[in-house]
């Protein structure tokens, strides 16, 4: 698409012509680590949407206000789909990487699997992992996620000071448990974590991303024909068994399912690490930045419900913008 020349502007119902912020770069580098830029505060009070430029070289608009954002994300004429020709990439040589293929059963399938698609494919994927998020799986989860953290903190304060917790603690203990949730074995861990690392780094170029992600496409190819081998107790074991629900005895499990399955894995990798790592870094600032300031937070006996209170109220105020990429389809 064309940019224009400093700003963009549009017509109100009544013939009124509106002119919004003047177009910046996109995402913008912040002052302050712990602060949005000021720029995102002038997309938000923009009278209409406004275009940016990505590091692609992309131009896109960029749509703040909430009211805005929750018309856009329910209205059907916007689309997901990644390989639509005008989808906004944030990195050069991105397009390569996202285009949908057609298998053998001319089966659609997307490399970003959930994120790229609409409704009703969207639903019914979604669906069919819903099961893995329930309270009573997250409870079973919870003792070997404890033991995570308690490792990193442990291996971060047996170290020489000064220690870096976003690199002993915010970035391991996300990675770690997504190969919990995958049932990744704990040889391959280190070969799973450092390449989920390399993808959370914004200065990693179109050409190296590309290279990362074909040895974990590769990882999990391997990991996913083991587990329809040999099934563990694991969310990719229990995707494969029930896509084996009501086949025949004898009948081979289905290749597109195969690639849907490490579809899955990536985004499970994706969408869980970098918020994970995020939001446990922002949670442990806040704390710090009330206990600098003198304030007190009277949780120990409250137990877990305190913690909680302070997660969620970490949550409303510190965490890190979403974005969502939409495309119009009209």
């Amino acid at each position: 698409m064309d940019a224009p020349e400093q700003s963009s502007s549009a017509i109100e119902p009544g013939g009124t012509e509106t002119v919004a912020a003047p177009m910046v770069e996109f995402p913008v580098t912040r002052s302050c680590p712990y602060q949005p830029p000021p720029d995102y505060r002038r997309l938000l009070e923009a009278p209409c949407p406004s275009r940016v430029q990505l590091p692609s070289g992309d131009i896109a608009w960029a749509v703040a206000r909430y009211e805005d954002v929750r018309a856009m994300l329910t209205d059907p004429r916007f689309s997901s789909d990644r390989s639509n020709p005008g989808y906004p990439l944030l990195l050069a040589g991105q397009r390569r990487f996202v285009s949908n293929t057609t298998s053998a059963s001319g089966r659609k399938i997307s490399p970003f699997s959930l994120l790229s698609m609409d409704a009703p494919e969207h639903g019914t994927a979604r669906r069919a992992v819903l099961g893995e998020f329930t309270m009573r799986r997250v409870e079973a989860l919870r003792p070997r996620l404890q033991q995570i953290v308690d490792a990193c903190l442990d291996e971060m304060l047996g170290g020489s000071p000064p220690a870096d917790f976003v690199a002993a603690v915010s970035l391991p203990v996300p990675s770690l448990a997504i190969c919990e949730l995958l049932g990744v074995p704990y040889s391959d861990h280190d070969f799973f974590q450092a390449r989920a690392l390399a993808l959370l780094r914004r200065t990693i170029s179109g050409q190296e991303r590309g290279r990362v992600i074909t040895k974990l496409r590769s990882f999990l190819d391997a990991l996913i024909t083991s587990k329809e081998q040999e099934p563990g107790d694991d969310l990719l074991s229990r995707q494969i068994l029930r896509r084996r629900e009501g086949r025949a005895d004898g009948v081979p499990d289905d290749p597109d399912d195969h690639e849907e399955l490490i579809l899955l894995a990536f985004l499970l990798l994706l969408a869980g690490h970098g918020t994970t790592a995020n939001m446990i870094s922002l949670g442990v600032m806040t704390l710090l930045d009330h206990q600098r300031r003198g304030a007190r937070l009277a949780v120990g006996r409250a137990g877990l419900a305190g913690w909680l209170g302070v997660y969620r109220a970490a949550a409303r105020s510190e965490t890190s913008p979403p974005i969502a990429w939409k495309v119009s389809s009209k």
